[in-house]
């Protein structure tokens, strides 16, 4: 096919048009024209002896910089080495994409090299997995996890690419077109992925009660204050309320230590005799997964 590209090089130019610039891996069957796409694109490769220190960096990455790590393996005990860091972003709320290269999907069941479900392997440390299983779906699932690493409470996502799917090719006009209808429908919409509502309007009602009546309540600033960027509005809620407030490690800087409500220096006596605490910032939902 004239001027077409595989798809590896769709792969490479999603990542590069919707913005990742580093990748941490070890590079091999299947993936590695799919590094050497990424770096000729601007994206830098950061190459490790094995999966689990390059998921590790690949998490912290995601911590230091607020945007998704992108961790790239090779199929089968490649992809189970890496779940050491993407156990590490979920457990800690750090916005990560582990892309694995996998069997071919024709020879499923049939001992392919290195052959794994790869998409049940991550499922309990993956918030969202997605597995292109043709060439054109290939930028709308990059977009997604990447979308779905940073939504609501961040965490750890999972990207499959099968070996033949990284083979089949497409003209250069229509990976374009891919790549731009994934944007304007994941980036751009406004769609229900990018949304923060609140569930249930009662429920804030209740907390607000709960809070009305203490005789000594708390505000405890967990790390997702923090990716919200809400240090105005905490101000503004402990300023108005009077209420003292104490950060959990990673909530730490959203208001500072030398505030006069900081409960910080009477930590264990803050918690141990508060009646009501409300805790922002810390939620257990990780959201649907795949």
């Amino acid at each position: 096919m004239a001027d077409s590209i595989d798809g590896n090089v769709l792969a490479a130019k999603s990542l590069a048009k919707f913005g990742v610039q580093h990748m941490f891996g070890v590079v091999g069957i299947p993936v590695t024209s799919l590094a050497t796409r990424s770096v000729s694109l601007g994206i830098r490769f950061i190459a490790f002896h094995n999966e689990q220190s390059a998921g590790y960096a690949a998490s912290a990455y995601g911590y230091l910089t607020g945007r998704p790590g992108i961790l790239l393996t090779v199929s089968g005990p490649g992809c189970v080495h890496g779940l050491a860091g993407l156990s590490n972003s979920a457990a800690n709320t750090w916005p990560m994409v582990m892309i694995s290269g996998s069997s071919d999907q024709s020879d499923a069941g049939r001992g392919d090299f290195q052959e794994l479900d790869q998409i049940q392997a991550v499922k309990p440390f993956s918030k969202f997995s997605a597995k292109a299983t043709k060439i054109t779906e290939i930028p709308n699932c990059v977009a997604q996890v990447l979308n779905w690493a940073l939504l609501g409470r961040p965490g750890g996502c999972y990207l499959d690419l099968p070996t033949d799917v990284l083979h089949q090719k497409v003209s250069l006009s229509e990976a374009e077109n891919l790549i731009a209808e994934a944007a304007e429908k994941i980036f751009n919409s406004g769609n229900q992925l990018n949304q923060i509502r609140i569930q249930d309007n009662g429920l804030v009602s209740e907390a607000a009660a709960l809070l009305k009546n203490a005789a000594r309540p708390l505000v405890v600033i967990g790390k997702g204050a923090a990716y919200a960027r809400a240090e105005a509005a905490l101000k503004k809620l402990v300023e108005t309320t009077g209420i003292p407030f104490l950060p959990t490690p990673m909530g730490k800087g959203v208001l500072p230590d030398t505030h006069d409500l900081a409960a910080t220096a009477a930590r264990s006596l803050a918690i141990e005799n508060c009646d009501v605490a409300l805790v922002v910032g810390a939620s257990h939902q990780n959201g649907p997964r795949m």
